[in-house]
């Protein structure tokens, strides 16, 4: 009797333990949990900046690049408030009536110690896109259709999306492939050191 009472008794410790660790792991998991939101995904247009310091001087008049800001928020767990790194994916579907087509564009940018509260981020689309394929000397904001998500440790915590009319297909965006070359993260254009502190800044990957 007393051995199965022991038994009993293991059992019944093992199953208390393990609703315990259960309990905790839950909790801690709920602590550590980052939330995210966007509340602005917008394309602009920006001319290139004028350098009077410059060797060459200036080509004729200035460019016109396209400028696409994200305005979102992190939240971390208690006692947390800073997260390590996040990367944003960024997609671009630019239409080109006049070929019946779209031209799809994508970009990954990485920031790190992103602390809790507002942030902003943005990419540019650089000037000879648009001369080439929309053959336009302006960017033409209202054929571009935009997408961005939020990713902490491979998880999306946000996402959002911008179509610019309803022609483009649902999912776009899930597009296998596209021009790698044309989003430039803000650190490889000119605008590199303007608005420093307004923008998160980017890590610098190979």
């Amino acid at each position: 009797m007393s051995t199965i009472r022991l038994r009993l008794s293991f059992r019944l410790v093992l199953l208390t333990s393990l609703l315990l660790l259960a309990a905790v792991t839950d909790a801690q998991a709920q602590r550590n949990r980052t939330e995210g939101s966007i509340s602005k995904l917008k394309c602009y247009n920006e001319r290139t900046p004028s350098f009077p310091a410059s060797n060459q001087g200036n080509k004729g008049s200035r460019d016109d690049w396209c400028r696409i800001d994200l305005e979102f928020e992190t939240k971390t767990g208690a006692n947390e408030g800073w997260i390590d790194e996040i990367e944003i994916k960024w997609s671009v579907l630019a239409e080109v009536p006049a070929e019946k087509r779209a031209i799809f564009m994508t970009l990954s940018t990485f920031y790190t110690d992103v602390e809790d509260g507002k942030h902003n981020a943005c990419v540019y689309i650089k000037p000879k896109f648009f001369k080439r394929y929309l053959k336009s000397n302006r960017p033409v904001l209202n054929r571009l259709s935009l997408y961005a998500e939020i990713l902490v440790d491979g998880q999306v915590i946000a996402r959002q999306e911008v179509k610019s009319s309803n022609r483009v297909p649902n999912n776009w965006y899930r597009h296998r492939g596209g021009l790698s070359n044309e989003l430039l993260p803000k650190r490889l254009t000119p605008f590199a050191h303007f608005d420093y502190d307004y923008y998160e800044h980017e890590k610098v990957t190979p």
